[in-house]
């Protein structure tokens, strides 16, 4: 039932002295250019990154979730108790929706499961760890009840767990590249349309993805108080979706409902443009919009913080062509887009300023 490459099933072999029924994986992502947009119904360009989570799974009659995590270490709870705000809520979020959507709670794991996650991608650095362990579960749990389910069906699902059992209000972004996307490719996604097109990267540029040393957790509240700005500013404009509205409708808004608006619309072109420098081999107006990216983000949006500022200022300085935060913000990970001949020097040169960045991964 399992592939002998996920890395989980040692994990899963070492800690409960048996084999798993099945296993499953899904990559993390860095965003290019386009946060704050898919909860927005705007436009988005993801790319997914070669770190991933493994997970390996197995039903039990125990009435528990076990579980180990390289991350987290290992945890139990009873299947049918509240939520804890830990990693186990993710796979009682997967379970509850999964058995709901197709099976009514009735399956192999109604009665306890087993579970071990081995991820590469770092928590709280933006580049999509909770994504990928939604997404993972759900395939995992359908490939032990031989349920065919198709990508976009997986994503909406891995969306619901954010929504209903973490809390973060999140766009549909993140679970679709984790889903639909193609490594080594631009994922160039309308959530209006729902429409998506994969595009190669530059041949002759890296994106690289370096964390700042600064952890971020978004269910806290700053998130979600993004989209109520959102839909207040909607509502005021007289749109269904922030998305809808034109730049001069701003005009109807103040102060921070003003500036929210501002970012999304404008980083809704952005990201259009963007899709079309990368399809022109134009590194240096992409790497323009990704600056005037990060500068919305930081004054319009307010996701920012003066050590991500100053990260990209410096970057900027010592030679990039762009960089910006990537992700939600409030901390985790910048991208930058450098010369691949100028990569290691770049990552010299910023380390020896900044100590606690390290390079995540690069594309």
């Amino acid at each position: 039932m399992f592939n002998l490459n996920y890395t989980s099933i040692k994990l899963f072999q070492d800690f409960f002295s048996i084999s798993p029924y099945t296993s499953s994986s899904a990559n993390g992502r860095v965003n290019l250019i386009g946060d704050h947009t898919d909860y927005n119904y705007g436009l988005v360009m993801p790319s997914p990154l070669s770190l991933k989570l493994d997970i390996s799974i197995l039903p039990t009659d125990n009435g528990k979730i076990r579980g180990i995590s390289n991350h987290f270490g290992s945890k139990e709870r009873l299947l049918n108790e509240e939520l804890d705000k830990s990693w186990l809520d993710f796979i009682k979020g997967g379970l509850e929706v999964f058995y709901k959507q197709y099976y009514d709670f009735d399956g192999i794991f109604k009665k306890g499961i087993n579970v071990a996650v081995n991820s590469s991608i770092p928590p709280g650095a933006g580049i999509s760890s909770s994504a990928a362990i939604s997404v993972a579960i759900l395939k995992a749990i359908s490939y032990a009840e031989r349920k065919e389910i198709g990508n976009n069906e997986i994503a909406v699902l891995a969306q619901k767990i954010e929504h209903d059992f973490i809390g973060t209000k999140c766009g549909l972004m993140d679970q679709m590249v984790a889903t639909n996307g193609i490594y080594n490719n631009a994922m160039f996604y309308n959530l209006k349309t729902n429409k998506i097109k994969n595009i190669k990267l530059f041949k002759n540029h890296n994106f690289l993805v370096i964390h700042s040393g600064i952890k971020r957790k978004l269910s806290e509240g700053n998130y979600n108080k993004r989209l109520n700005d959102c839909t207040e500013a909607s509502r005021k404009m007289g749109v269904l979706r922030l998305s809808d509205a034109k730049l001069s409708m701003t005009s109807k808004l103040k102060g921070k409902l003003k500036k929210r608006a501002l970012h999304v619309l404008s980083e809704n072109l952005r990201v259009k443009g963007c899709f079309n420098f990368l399809k022109n081999n134009n590194s240096n107006a992409f790497g323009k919009m990704m600056f005037d990216s990060h500068e919305s983000l930081s004054k319009n949006y307010e996701v920012s913080s003066p050590e991500l500022d100053n990260l990209i200022l410096f970057s900027k300085e010592i030679g990039a062509e762009g960089a910006r935060l990537t992700g939600a913000g409030f901390g985790g990970c910048i991208v930058v887009l450098v010369d691949k001949k100028y990569s290691e020097e770049f990552l010299i040169r910023l380390k020896r300023k900044f100590k606690d960045i390290w390079l995540v991964d690069k594309i």
